[in-house]
């Protein structure tokens, strides 16, 4: 099977009797997302889609990189790399193999190639695209916000989340160039031996002792592109599953499966586990990381909660610190006391971030503070940032 994967147009809102009578004002001018995507399952390519593709000029762009790049793998690979390690959540660490600024450049123009001329079409009928509609984590427009978005517009109640352990490190290069074969227009740079060679010698750069590493601009979009046949498959058996209808979003390792009702969780790890295998998939689910509840409790997903009144929150805590922290902030200002850049960075970072989620309610908590202070503390924060 051959998995297409296309822009899906945006849906335009239909007016109605009572909006064209009375004028209703911010009616929205579509519905749904400009990053969605359409999926298709076939058993053969059409000439639809591959009249308008230049497959040699895609083989030359890959030939073109291999040559340049060529420097790059005459020599020992892992002086190219640095290693460290960053604090998880869970009070582990997470190693991150990052490249130099030689190798990242190469790897970030296969990365681009990959999201551009490889979704290229003459045909201006459709345009291809190398994530599945289920897929957020690295992807232009798309947040964990907007991931959750799609669970909450279902009126969900009970969630499942599964977590794939190892996620990169257990993606080897003979199982991306067999998911390759199968997502266009990759399948068709994989019919001919000069291709295969060109594409697989392309994709080797970035590998590190035989699997992704986490930390290089590649591997997102490369993990991304291979689980469109998987998260198509996840996705479209979820919608009638067990005779009940579930939302299925995937950031990263991360898989998220709601439902309006109750459902047993064991019954979705085993065909998450099928379907891995079905796919020769390396990956394995993290049984420790298996969870399953409703969202009457702490309904934690992708640092935020879906709460019993399905609004979508970063927490009571999370704005309390941010309150505290720009409290803090004001109260030194008028002391006279100056912030270094990097605490003010963290600050207007953490205060973007719970505004993204929670735009009023944070807005309302800088319009309380500028009235306790007696200043625009945003735009403190902006001048005291650029005085540096």
């Amino acid at each position: 099977m051959y998995y297409i994967t296309v822009k899906a147009p945006l849906r335009y809102h239909q007016m109605s009797l009572e909006e064209l009578l009375y004028g209703r004002k911010n009616v929205p001018l579509f519905v749904g997302s400009d990053s969605a995507t359409r999926t298709y399952e076939v058993e053969q390519v059409s000439d639809r889609f591959t009249s308008g593709l230049y497959v040699d000029w895609l083989i030359s762009l890959l030939d073109k990189f291999n040559r340049e790049t060529q420097p790059l793998r005459e020599g020992d690979i892992h002086q190219h790399y640095h290693h460290f390690a960053i604090p998880k959540s869970n009070g582990k660490l997470r190693w991150i193999d990052a490249p130099d600024d030689e190798l990242k450049k190469a790897l970030r123009n296969l990365k681009d190639m990959f999201e551009t001329e490889f979704q290229f079409n003459k045909n201006s009928a459709f345009q291809t695209a190398w994530y599945h509609t289920s897929a957020f984590a690295y992807i232009p427009r798309r947040s964990p916000k907007d991931s959750l978005k799609r669970h909450q517009t279902n009126e969900s109640r009970w969630y499942g989340k599964l977590d794939a352990k190892n996620f990169f490190g257990s993606t080897t290069l003979d199982f991306a160039m067999h998911m390759l074969s199968m997502v266009f227009p990759f399948c068709e740079i994989c019919r001919t031996d000069r291709g295969t060679e060109a594409l697989r010698k392309a994709l080797a750069l970035g590998f590190l002792d035989g699997v992704l590493p986490q930390g290089t601009p590649l591997s997102p979009t490369l993990t991304n592109i291979i689980m469109i046949p998987i998260d198509y498959r996840l996705s479209n058996t979820l919608r009638n599953f067990q005779n009940q209808t579930y939302v299925y979003t995937r950031y990263a390792d991360d898989m998220l499966i709601s439902s309006r009702y109750t459902f047993q969780i064991q019954q979705i790890v085993k065909l998450a586990e099928t379907t891995f295998r079905e796919f020769g998939a390396p990956y394995i689910l993290n049984k420790e990381k298996t969870r399953y509840g409703s969202s009457s409790g702490s309904n934690w997903n992708l640092g935020l909660m879906i709460n019993k009144d399905n609004q979508i929150t970063v927490g009571y805590k999370k704005k309390k610190q941010l309150q505290t922290m720009l409290s803090a902030y004001a109260m030194d200002r008028k002391n006279g006391v100056r912030w270094s850049y990097e605490d003010l960075a963290h600050l207007d970072g953490v205060k973007g971030y719970c505004r993204q989620v929670e735009g009023e309610t944070i807005d309302r908590i800088l319009a309380h503070l500028n009235g306790k202070f007696g200043f625009d503390i945003e735009k403190a924060i902006a001048a005291d940032k650029q005085s540096f």
